[in-house]
């Protein structure tokens, strides 16, 4: 009986690590898939590539180090493109695509109930947004979401060291000191409840405006640099058109209500903090609508949560592969939307 017993266990052993080998090589194709793209993309296929190259090319020709308009790990990552690469053009966009896509496919296995459809959420949402235009923020982004079990596990040191090391890669990733005060308790939702709408409403008596500009001679001067720099291109007529109730924003508000109200069924504590950040993203959408630029930075680093949240309600709903579907759905016509109506590719 023990021999049979041994020999089950040694053949779901076997059997697992066979998993195991294959869910890893699957995980490798897709990075080397994603990593090419982003990497070896056509400079001016995308919205932002061209004004990289020049940049890059200046920064060779100037040695100019201004920390106050570019975050350090810029320079550093231009240097070592010199280095390594005979472009260094070309070095750049490999080295941002090495870090941004291997960072976010690492939090996705690491973290995800369902990568499968994790991995289909962050290409059809975050792909061509973080790794092919906002590379800097991309990368800082995928450093977010491996922090965010810090927050659950109350772990403040690795929490801050990976602040430190987002911000150096954009400075939008500040706000990370905010998200940490955030309590991944299940409590307070009468609170979460009615945080976009109090977003609205503040949007509406305009405060978020009196707020921002109050606070800027209280911000370090690399934080009040870059939100003068926002209001001088929104006086200047640049950035300055925002649906506050477009149609994606509008969606994101039912899925985030959906789940604050049932949020007693999700089974995971990490779950309740990425909603809870979620909600706060919303609100910042509608509090900074007046500096879009400014609203859609903040709110297009928190909503990488939804990488997991949009997965993670298959767990609580009963028609699964419905919902499933609709998922894989509402993610590819976010996709379409990039690329068919934002244009943010050009081919």
């Amino acid at each position: 009986m023990m021999r049979k017993d041994l020999s089950k266990m040694q053949m779901i052993t076997a059997h697992n690590n066979k998993y195991r080998f294959l869910y890893n090589i699957f995980f490798l194709l897709v990075f080397v898939l994603l990593f090419s793209i982003a990497g070896f993309r056509p400079v001016g296929i995308d919205r932002d590539s061209g004004t990289y190259a020049v940049a890059i090319q200046s920064f060779i020709i100037t040695h100019n180090y201004d920390y106050i308009r570019i975050e350090p790990s810029f320079y550093l990552i231009v240097n070592v493109s010199k280095f390594l690469f005979n472009d260094a053009v070309r070095g750049v966009f490999i080295l941002y695509a090495l870090l941004g896509v291997s960072l976010t496919l690492y939090a996705i296995k690491k973290n995800s109930s369902f990568p499968l459809l994790s991995l289909i959420v962050y290409f059809c949402f975050f792909f061509v947004l973080h790794e092919m235009t906002q590379i800097r923020a991309g990368v800082a982004a995928a450093i977010f979401l491996l922090a965010i079990p810090d927050i659950v596990n109350r772990n403040w040191k690795s929490y801050l060291i990976k602040t430190a090391l987002a911000t150096l890669f954009h400075y939008t990733a500040i706000i990370m000191l905010f998200i940490y005060l955030i309590n991944s308790k299940n409590n307070k939702q009468l609170f979460y409840l009615f945080l976009p709408l109090i977003g609205i409403l503040l949007a509406i008596t305009n405060f978020g405006k009196y707020f921002l500009m109050s606070m800027i001679s209280f911000l370090p001067e690399f934080l009040s640099y870059k939100i003068n720099l926002y209001l001088t291109m929104h006086e200047a007529g640049m950035y300055t058109e925002i649906n506050v109730f477009n149609l994606y924003y509008s969606s994101l508000l039912i899925i985030y209500y959906f789940a604050i109200i049932n949020i007693n069924k999700f089974k995971k504590e990490i779950n309740v903090l990425q909603i809870k950040i979620l909600g706060w993203m919303l609100f910042a959408f509608y509090f900074f609508y007046f500096l879009p630029v400014f609203a859609f930075r903040i709110s297009e680093f928190l909503g990488l949560v939804l990488i997991f949240i949009l997965p993670d309600l298959i767990s609580i709903v009963r028609e699964k592969v419905f919902t499933s579907f609709i998922v894989f759905l509402y993610s590819i016509t976010m996709l379409f939307n990039y690329v068919f109506i934002q244009k943010m590719l050009y081919f």
